[in-house]
């Protein structure tokens, strides 16, 4: 069987970018919760078309029981950016519920997913149960206020920069040690 780990390693400072992206948008939100609505539709917006970008990528070049599953989430995550961009002010309460659907699916997903997999699958299982539940409480209390709907947001983006950051570093160590092999046998 081929690791895929050197393909993604080449790429580690993706997970980086997306995770500053995701920590920026969540603690903006923390911290200006009322000025940063509009704002949070637009970065949830750009979050969601380059996670749409990056999943159907995968439906395209990954692996095969997996494409499915990838092209399912990057339709989605589509059409819930699409809808972030173009209304951002408009109707917060779409966007709200376009977000908790959103995280309900990639949710139940990634799960799907992580129990599939080998290694680790606890912190896929644990990130999707996370996306879940913050999904169900956006779509089932309303009535909170579109401020703390933001912050249950934001904890959650704040989550993910963080998990995207260290998986991207982790990658970017994995990416010299499965150099190094490659040269060391190259002059032998």
């Amino acid at each position: 069987m081929i690791s895929e780990v050197p393909s993604i390693a080449k790429n580690w400072w993706l997970f980086v970018v997306l995770g500053v992206i995701c920590l920026a948008t969540g603690i903006a939100t923390i911290v200006w919760p009322d000025l940063t609505l509009l704002a949070l539709g637009l970065l949830a917006g750009i979050y969601l078309l380059i996670t749409a970008f990056m999943e159907i990528l995968d439906a395209i070049t990954g692996d095969a029981t997996s494409r499915a599953l990838s092209a399912i989430i990057g339709v989605i995550a589509l059409i819930a950016g699409l809808v972030c961009i173009r209304r951002p002010g408009e109707s917060l309460l779409a966007i709200v519920v376009v977000l908790g659907v959103y995280l309900i699916a990639e949710g139940v997903i990634r799960i799907i997913l992580a129990v599939g997999s080998d290694g680790r699958r606890w912190w896929g299982v644990a990130l999707g149960a996370l996306d879940v539940i913050v999904g169900i409480m956006i779509m089932s209390w309303p009535e909170i206020g579109l401020v703390t709907l933001a912050v249950f947001f934001a904890l959650t983006m704040i989550f993910r920069g963080v998990f995207a950051i260290v998986a991207g570093l982790k990658l970017r160590g994995l990416s010299k040690i499965e150099e190094a092999p490659t040269e060391h046998t190259a002059f032998a």
